[in-house]
C-alpha cells in the first residue's frame, strides 16, 4: 500500500527524531550551536510538510468550488431527512 505524501513526511520526521544525536561537550551537556542547527533542520522539515498540506488543501478547495455538488457526502441528505 502506497503512503500519502503527508504520511511520508510524518515518517521522515519521526525517523529523523528517532535518530537525532547531539554533539557532547567535554564537561557535560550538549553544544548549543548543534542544538540550534538541529532545531533549524526540524523546522525546515515541518515547513516542507506544511506547504505540501496547504497545496493539498487549496486543491481540494478549488475542486469543491468548481463542483459544489461534491460537498455532500453520501448519507448526509438522508440523515437530515430523518425525523
Amino acid at each position: 500500500m502506497a503512503l500519502s505524501f503527508q504520511q511520508e513526511q510524518e515518517q521522515k520526521i519521526a525517523l529523523w527524531l528517532k535518530n537525532l544525536k547531539f554533539r557532547k561537550r567535554i564537561f557535560g551537556g550538549v553544544r548549543e550551536s548543534d542544538v540550534f542547527k538541529k532545531i533549524s533542520e526540524l523546522d525546515d522539515m515541518y515547513k516542507e510538510a506544511l506547504l505540501a498540506e496547504r497545496a493539498r488543501y487549496d486543491a481540494l478547495l478549488s475542486q469543491q468550488a468548481a463542483d459544489p455538488t461534491q460537498s455532500e457526502t453520501p448519507g448526509d441528505s438522508e440523515a437530515g431527512n430523518q425525523t
